[in-house]
């Protein structure tokens, strides 16, 4: 067995390996700098048709939201009798409840809607 054939081989081996490894990074190289030079998509906006919606939509849900809070405060509410009592009651009462709903919904309202309407662009966006 020749000991310097041996080492021969593992020089060539080396050297083959190297070379390998060179031309990988080079190839990783290029790919990386066509992924640097690629174009963006171009940034989405919304409609405003789009935009009214999402707004709706946060809005109402925040009324509906302030309409059940408002519900369970009422729950316990004795009912006075010499105005008050009946089904009539329960039904102007629920009226009222969502005529303050809506009206505490107005303007910032609690911060439920402007939340929502946050997370609501950002999905539409995809972002």
């Amino acid at each position: 067995m020749d000991i310097s054939n041996i080492s021969d081989i593992k020089s060539v081996m080396s050297n083959v390996n190297a070379q390998d490894f060179a031309a990988k990074s080079a190839r990783a190289g290029q790919q990386f700098q066509q992924l640097l030079s690629a174009e963006l998509p171009a940034k989405r906006e919304l409609t405003e048709a789009e935009i009214n919606k999402i707004d709706k939509t946060a809005e109402e849900f925040e009324a509906i939201f302030i309409s059940n809070m408002l519900e369970q405060m009422f729950t316990n509410t004795e009912l006075e009798k010499p105005f008050g009592g009946g089904n009539s009651e329960g039904i102007y009462r629920s009226m009222l409840i969502g005529k303050y709903a809506e009206n505490m919904t107005k303007g910032d309202g609690i911060g439920i809607a402007s939340q929502l309407k946050d997370s609501m662009y950002d999905m539409q966006l995809g972002l």
